[in-house]
Order: structure tokens, then sequence, then C-alpha cells
């Protein structure tokens, strides 16, 4: 190989590499082994999950979900952050302000009961969405990869039980009247 064809194919093998290091496909797919649910996943199945996922922006203090609509999809935060809080008459209690990484609204890929909270973002946010019926699909094309899912959402609802009886076992008798 002469030594101009050499440099030559140098230079284009470090130019796809680059690309392919930054394409947002693979990006995408490096967020997702982040999140908890899916950090279990081979590169492929996440793949298979990212092809199955919508991104959308939203505007500051444009509503995600509102308290009593019915849930349709998991949320995961890419950029920004999020209010998830509870609007009643005496007022609006923050549960939580979640940010890059962060996901919200699991339950919904459970079923359709109507969502206990608003979800709000506080600034321009980009989030990719799970739907329900999504992940029903991917149960049929990729059982394995959706029985993971199923399997990392139910340790986390698990935990999040022990975490509530344990608040409620500490507190006395008299926090209860």
């Amino acid at each position: 190989m002469s030594a101009r064809k050499f440099a030559a194919d140098k230079l284009l093998w470090e130019t796809l590499g680059r690309w392919k290091r930054s394409s947002p496909e693979l990006d995408r797919i490096q967020f997702l082994k982040t999140v908890p649910f899916f950090d279990r996943l081979s590169k492929r199945q996440l793949k298979t999950v990212s092809d199955i996922m919508f991104e959308r922006t939203y505007d500051t203090n444009e509503w995600i979900f509102e308290e009593g609509q019915p849930g349709a999809a998991m949320f995961l935060i890419l950029d920004g952050k999020i209010a998830i809080e509870i609007c009643r008459e005496t007022g609006t209690t923050h549960l939580a302000v979640l940010e890059k990484g962060a996901f919200f609204g699991e339950m919904a890929l459970l079923d359709d009961t109507p969502r206990s909270a608003n979800a709000r973002a506080l600034e321009r946010t980009r989030t990719l969405a799970l739907y329900r019926n999504d992940l029903t699909g991917l149960r049929r094309r990729h059982a394995r990869t959706a029985c993971q899912i199923y399997r990392s959402l139910a340790t986390m609802i698990a935990d999040r039980l022990r975490a509530t009886n344990e608040l409620v076992q500490m507190k006395t008798p008299a926090d209860m009247a």
C-alpha cells in the first residue's frame, strides 16, 4: 500500500470515527445506559429501546402532564428541569425538582391510572418518552429486553414501597391521630 493511500485511508477512518462517536443515536444510547431502567441492557437492546422512544422539547412552564390525566408514558430528562407538584385550593406543593438523567411517570408503563401529580418544565427541557403501548409492542418483538425493563421497574417500585413502609413504621401512634 502506498504511503499516500495509507494516509488517505487513515484520514477517512479517523473522520468516520469522530462522526460515529458524536452521532445523536450513539449519544442517546450512552444516555440510556446511565438510566437505572436500562443500565443492564446490551448496546443492541439499548438501540432497540432508543428506536421506540420519542424526543420532545418543552418550554418554560409548559405542562408535560397534569394530575388526573391518564398515564401513557414514562419520561427521561435529557436536558433541563422538571417540577413534580400537586396543586390544591390551599396552594401548590412541590414534591420534587428533577434534572438531567432523572425519570418520572414510570407507573404509566404498568397501567392507565390517572396521574397523581403534575409535571411542569421549570426551564426549556428536552425529554425522551417511552409509551406503554410501545413497551407492550417491544414485549412481543423483543421479550427479553422488555422483561429486563419490567424487572427494573418492579425493583424500583419495591424499593419505594420498603422506604414508605419504614417511614410509616417510624411514626408514633400520636402522629397517626
